[in-house]
């Protein structure tokens, strides 16, 4: 239980690190960017890119069931991303609002769930035939 609690708070920490850093290297080569380019890398890249890592890590780290410890510990992440000060008006605004994290929840349990089964399978105990 405390392993699975360590887990939590490692992914609430290594995604709100992962995401300052895409942001800190998004204000570096933003000179000559436009803000809807911007958004685009934010939205198709960086926080793509931040759920396979943390899917993959908790993948690697967690013992049992990955995919209800990893959906834990990005809430916090995913109320961060959808607490903006533009909220929509429209249901089709909320779905394009919300269609990210409909998306990168799965993608990061699939991630997730795929680390540790591999991780699993290469270090199962071989049984005897006997």
């Amino acid at each position: 239980m405390l392993r699975k609690l360590l887990l939590v708070l490692m992914t609430v920490f290594v995604s709100f690190a992962l995401t300052a850093l895409a942001g800190y290297i998004l204000y570096a080569s933003s000179a000559r960017q436009s803000e809807a380019r911007l958004s685009t890398i934010v939205n198709f890249l960086a926080s793509p890119l931040i759920v396979l890592l943390i899917g993959w890590l908790v993948g690697l780290l967690s013992e049992d069931r990955p995919i209800p410890t990893l959906i834990i510990g990005l809430v916090p992440w995913t109320i961060m991303l959808l607490s903006g000060p533009n909220k929509p008006a429209s249901i089709s605004g909320w779905l394009g609002w919300l269609l990210p994290v409909l998306v990168y929840m799965p993608l990061g349990a699939a991630t997730a769930e795929f680390a540790w089964r591999i991780r699993h399978k290469t270090t199962a105990k071989p049984r005897s035939l006997a």
